[in-house]
């Protein structure tokens, strides 16, 4: 069912949403202090060493290389000492250069970007002591930290957004099993309603026709008794296509038919109507537009939607209906009538069951349950439809996907794929 499709959707959503703010804020907590414990930890050791100088440090009875080295200088910026080595390849003029960087800012630490070091400088005398740190390794370690909190960051992700999927079945179940309860008590209401009705229908207009005068009381009562009993049986019919056709929702549509013959003919079934009502019916209909769907459905969505048009259009008022290709292998269906305007937040509540509005349009006919077939019609062909309201029009559009006459439907989605398309639509 879609609304149990909607209600996965909005638990894993919530669900993905609450892991990914958590998974992300850990992780950037974890590498943020790794990374500032590292600054600081290196800060500290830079400060020691432009202090006290180097002392060897011995591993195993060898000499190990610290990742610093230092500068002496005298008051005209001269080295006068070297403690420690930059690397392999150092010489007098490069390490002149360092000093020369180094002495130049204001600060009395920072970064050499180009060379890949971090400096502190203390005042020695006339001169300075400045301790230089290697940052490639610390930078090397900081990339690899965060590709690697990434990795696991999207596996975890990835997880837990199979886990909440499987779940998300589990939560649901409840309200599944509550929901196909209701619609089959819906159901099965109005299949035991429709025989005693029918009934009473039959008895009734019995009644009527042998009673001896058309004028008396009993006669009366009696019409009432029809007239209401058939507005009952409307619905119950109503209420039995709209439950058979929910419960055909998840099936798919294989039949191709001809949505343009649909569509002519019941713009001519209805034209009697209209024109008993003094009000012009039009139509503009491309040819030999053909769709996948149920022929009979397809009939019983046009009916609603013309039926709608005439009862909610003025006397003398207009209604069109349009058939089309659109781009993209795409058919636009439009029944439009002139009319009261509906309200913008009303033109999503008008699909719904039973809603009926608090003013001048609820003195007409009928229990709210026409478009709501018609939206479950259009669903379940994989259409949608929508309403517009403006400039004194009402407009009801329905979309479909064309198929040419001779096409052929292939799946070229593998199973996985297609599950998952399903669940999320």
């Amino acid at each position: 069912m879609k609304e149990l499709k909607r209600l996965r959707i909005k638990f894993v959503a919530s669900n993905m949403a609450m892991v990914t703010l958590v998974i992300g804020l850990a992780f950037l907590a974890v590498g943020y202090f790794t990374t500032y414990r590292m600054d600081r930890d290196n800060e500290r050791m830079l400060w020691e060493a432009a202090a006290a100088g180097q002392t060897p440090v011995f591993w195993g009875g060898d000499e190990v290389r610290m990742p610093y080295f230092i500068l002496v200088t005298d008051g005209d910026n001269q080295i006068v000492h070297v403690e420690g080595q930059y690397g392999p390849g150092q010489d007098s003029e490069m390490l002149q250069r360092l000093a020369a960087q180094s002495l130049s800012s204001a600060e009395d630490g920072g970064f050499l970007e180009m060379y890949q070091l971090r400096y502190l400088r203390r005042p020695l005398g006339s001169g300075y002591r400045i301790a230089y740190m290697d940052t490639s390794l610390g930078d090397s370690f900081a990339e690899g930290m965060w590709r690697n909190l990434g990795i696991i960051g999207v596996a975890v992700w990835v997880m837990l957004f199979g886990i909440s999927c499987v779940l998300s079945k589990w939560a649901v179940y409840p309200v599944g099993q509550s929901m196909r309860r209701e619609k089959q008590f819906v159901a099965d209401a109005s299949h035991e309603l429709k025989t005693p009705l029918t009934v009473i229908m039959a008895n009734a207009q019995l009644l009527t026709d042998q009673e001896p005068s058309a004028d008396g009381d009993g006669a009366r009562w009696l019409k009432n008794i029809v007239q209401e009993a058939e507005e009952m049986k409307k619905l119950v019919e109503e209420m039995l296509a709209l439950a058979r056709s929910e419960a055909d929702m998840g099936k798919r549509v294989r039949e191709k038919c001809n949505f343009s013959d649909v569509v002519i003919e019941s713009v001519l079934s209805f034209e009697a109507v209209f024109y008993q009502g003094n009000r012009e019916l039009q139509s503009d209909v491309e040819e030999d537009i053909c769709i996948r769907g149920d022929e009979k459905e397809l009939r019983q969505m046009m009916r609603i939607l013309l039926d709608n048009a005439e009862k909610y259009s003025p006397e003398g008022g207009r209604t069109r209906v349009c058939l089309k290709r659109m781009p993209g292998r795409k058919v636009q269906l439009i029944v439009e009538n002139t009319g009261e305007e509906i309200p913008g937040e009303r033109l999503e509540e008008i699909f719904e069951r039973f809603y009926r509005s608090d003013e001048s349009r609820s003195d007409r006919k009928g229990y709210g349950l026409g478009l709501a077939i018609a939206k479950s019609v259009a669903e379940r062909h994989r259409g949608t439809i929508r309403a517009e309201s403006s400039d004194g029009e009402n407009r009801f559009i329905v979309e479909f996907r064309a198929v040419d006459r001779g096409q052929k439907e292939h799946c070229i989605c593998p199973r996985f794929f297609r599950h998952i398309k399903d669940f999320l639509l």
